[in-house]
């Protein structure tokens, strides 16, 4: 990606960068697109799974009692009916 794409992006975006912060973010992206491409390209046909994971390895659940919704609520900015309330982000 070039600047000027970065920069479409940044503005999209609602975000300020300086003209250094912009041409760091185009070196990690053209190391990310590299490193995608890399992925793209392995061969993984002859490759097999080395591990698995074993059940029984796997620790127990441990059923635990809830925090009353009163103590969990007690520092929110907003509760309303025992819920968080937030601003709302999707019309």
């Amino acid at each position: 990606m070039d600047l000027k794409e970065i920069q479409h992006l940044a503005e999209l975006s609602k975000l300020e960068f300086s003209k250094e912060e912009l041409e760091n973010f185009a070196l990690d992206f053209a190391s990310l697109v590299s490193l995608a491409d890399k992925i793209k390209n392995a061969n993984v046909k002859s490759n097999r799974v080395l591990s698995s994971i074993d059940l029984k390895d796997l620790r127990e659940d441990d059923v635990k009692e809830s925090l009353p919704t009163k103590t969990v609520l007690k520092n929110a900015p907003v509760a309303k009916k025992d819920s968080f309330v937030v601003p709302r982000v999707v019309e």
